[in-house]
């Protein structure tokens, strides 16, 4: 039963997992998923690239190394749900 209170991103790659995490906390802090994609996370985390990461999974969505819950995830930070 506990189990249904994780996360849903649990179940994704460990480093896939991380770097998703990081872009959420930098679009978190006023970051954009728009501008150069050598831009850095900011003071908060300034070896993280936040236009890199969306650009190499829109290429492996492309390729279909994606499954359908990273695709849905990748969507969602295009377009986020009301009031989010």
């Amino acid at each position: 039963m506990k189990l249904r209170a994780l996360d849903e991103l649990w179940r994704l790659e460990p480093d896939r997992n991380r770097s998703y995490r990081r872009l959420l906390a930098y679009l978190a802090a006023d970051g954009t998923l728009t501008g150069p994609a050598n831009r850095t996370g900011g003071e908060a985390d300034p070896a993280f690239r936040p236009g890199t990461w969306p650009r190499k999974q829109a290429g492996a969505r492309t390729d279909g190394k994606l499954t359908e819950q990273q695709s849905a995830l990748l969507d969602a930070l295009h377009n986020p749900a009301p009031g989010a």
